[in-house]
């Protein structure tokens, strides 16, 4: 009965208002990382879908909207109760953000030291891959939880992570392995990108940065940043962080760096702080997408005590510290020219525990 109580404690379920799908949680405890909640599985494809095709009447400011000149993958590969597959980057952080404003929680993807510490142990005994999935992803949870409780963290379907492969460089990284992942390559320490091969048949130029047409077996899982009962308090803190120095590089390779310094005007130590950046109009309007319906914002994380990668982003921003970044922004078809059509809107934070 105790340890009933105790994973019980552990667990939590969020609702997503006006839909009929809930984000089941678990709790993974401090230890090489801070203590965090992160999905029992990857995302559903009918949840996925959901936030799809309510995207426009949820108005969430126009940035989490995935326009699409064709249809998300459909069939077999991303029927209800399995995973979603074929987004990229971009649409995972969307999904994240529509998530948050439903419920009121603040949705993230995980880092790769969060996946790394909620995948520990995992075997590929209880894994979907190349000799046991028949070419196809299967229902979330149809094979053995690992010892958190976590399904399919080895297998079904590659799951993105927040930072990038490379720091400096937008090159998501993926983790886990998929259904199509022979067993041999199926280890929890291997890192994979974006190959050009998974949007091969794209017919858009340049490449689309919301869809994978050729990558079925690439999906993701969600983190809540913070405690349940902190979230609101974590919202109104958020205009506390001042954002200054906005600066704009030459575009490169389809990117505008675009850098800056954020200042903790608060009271309170942080142990994250996300920026959401992106592009104005000719109005000083927020320009989330170009006219070739291309993402022109990313998200970026000065402050990220959880990183994977080492640097100054790990540590926390105490009340009075100041933090540079610098970030990738997709490029607009028209790169505005100075640093008053670029704005960097702090959309998350969390408090030291």
């Amino acid at each position: 009965m105790r340890l009933s109580l105790l994973l019980l404690a552990q667990a939590e379920t969020v609702q997503v208002p006006g839909t009929s799908y809930d984000v089941q949680l678990l709790r993974v405890p401090s230890g090489k990382t801070k203590a965090f909640w992160m999905s029992k599985t990857e995302m559903p494809a009918d949840a996925f879908m959901e936030y799809y095709q309510r995207r426009e009447a949820v108005k969430v400011d126009g940035v989490t909207r995935p326009s699409a000149p064709y249809e998300p993958p459909v069939g077999d590969m991303g029927v209800a109760g399995h995973p979603a597959v074929g987004m990229r980057w971009h649409g995972a952080q969307g999904y994240c953000a529509w998530l948050s404003k439903k419920t009121g929680h603040k949705f993230r993807l995980p880092t790769e030291a969060e996946w790394e510490a909620a995948a520990a142990g995992t075997s590929d005994e209880t894994a979907w891959f190349a000799d046991n999935a028949g070419k196809k992803t299967h229902a979330l949870g149809s094979k053995p939880a690992n010892g958190l409780g976590f399904h399919d963290l080895l297998g079904n379907v590659w799951e993105y992570c927040l930072e990038p492969m490379t720091p400096g460089e937008y090159a998501p990284v993926l983790r886990g392995g998929a259904w199509n992942t022979p067993k041999a390559e199926l280890e929890l320490g291997k890192r994979q990108g974006i190959l050009p091969a998974w949007f091969e048949r794209d017919p858009n130029r340049p490449r689309s940065l919301w869809w994978l047409t050729d990558a079925r077996f690439v999906g993701f899982r969600v983190v809540r940043v913070g405690e349940a009962s902190t979230q609101e308090a974590q919202r109104a803190y958020a205009s506390k962080i001042q954002v200054k120095d906005l600066k704009l590089a030459p575009p490169a390779k389809q990117m505008v760096a675009v850098s800056g310094e954020i200042v903790n005007t608060g009271d309170r130590e942080l142990w994250e702080v996300e920026l959401t950046v992106h592009f104005l109009d000719g109005e000083d309007k927020p320009l989330t997408e170009d006219e070739k319906a291309r993402p022109t914002y990313t998200q970026a994380y000065p402050v990220l005590t959880n990183a994977w990668h080492p640097g100054a982003h790990q540590a926390p921003l105490k009340p009075g510290a100041s933090r540079a970044f610098t970030t990738l922004v997709p490029q607009a078809y028209e790169v505005p020219a100075d640093p008053e059509k670029a704005s960097a809107v702090v959309t998350g934070v969390r408090f030291a525990d």
